[in-house]
Order: structure tokens, then sequence, then C-alpha cells
């Protein structure tokens, strides 16, 4: 009886520490590598998305600077991912302009993504504008 105890006690504390990913393998940060967009392709090297629970994030890491990330509200469901309400880390006063996030290859503050595939190491999307490729980080 004391085994069956001990066994079942020590089960539910490894259960307990599993990671828990509500999102799956969208959840972690992911490098973008390819934006197609009609006829033309772009090649970002220093361009990040991180999906957390309902939190997106927007980075771009320059060699010498901190890293600028804009922070938003972040839906998935099925195969369709929304973003939107961008504000700058740490700066949540600074809200992101259609500017600053065609320079992270969203185009307005209310994006809607479609998965086209996805798995723990590829991330594809398409927007009404775009193409997304991106590798896990």
């Amino acid at each position: 009886m004391k085994k069956t105890a001990i066994i079942l006690m020590l089960a539910a504390i490894l259960a307990a520490c599993d990671k828990v990913y509500i999102n799956g393998d969208l959840d972690g940060m992911w490098k973008l590598q390819q934006v197609e967009q009609g006829e033309e392709s772009h090649h970002p090297t220093d361009i990040y998305y991180s999906f957390q629970r309902h939190m997106a994030q927007v980075s771009k890491h320059y060699d010498e600077k901190p890293p600028l990330r804009f922070i938003g509200h972040m839906t998935y469901r099925g195969d369709t991912i929304t973003m939107s309400g961008f504000r700058k880390y740490l700066e949540e006063d600074k809200i992101a302009t259609p500017d600053i996030l065609k320079g992270f290859y969203l185009y307005n503050d209310s994006s809607v993504l479609k998965i086209e595939k996805l798995d723990d190491e590829m991330l594809i999307m398409r927007s009404n504008e775009a193409r997304y490729v991106l590798r896990k980080w």
C-alpha cells in the first residue's frame, strides 16, 4: 500500500512539473526567414516573432543595441492567429503605429494570419498581404 501511494505521489509531482504550452507547437520564439509579397521575396535576418499564452511579441535584434520589442494580444483558434494592440515593451504608453508594424511585415494593428504549416521546427502562415516562413529559434 505504501509503495502504491509513493508511486502515485511521484507521478503527480512529475506531471505537475511538465511545461504546459496552451498553444502547442506555436508557443515559443520564431525567427522570420522569408516574407513573400506577390512576386517579391524578402529575407530578413533580424526579426523574431514570439508567442506565449495570449501574447505575441515582435522584435528586431541589432548587433549593439537592445532589441526593439512590441507586445500585443494574440488569439489562436484552429488554424488562425489574430494579433492586435501592439505596444512598446516596457513603455506601454507607446502604441505601435502602422509604419512601425510594417517594419515587422505586419500591415495593420489587427493582423489575421492563417497557418499553412506548423510543427516543432517550422511555421508557415499567410495574411492577405504576405506569406511568412519562420523557423523555431
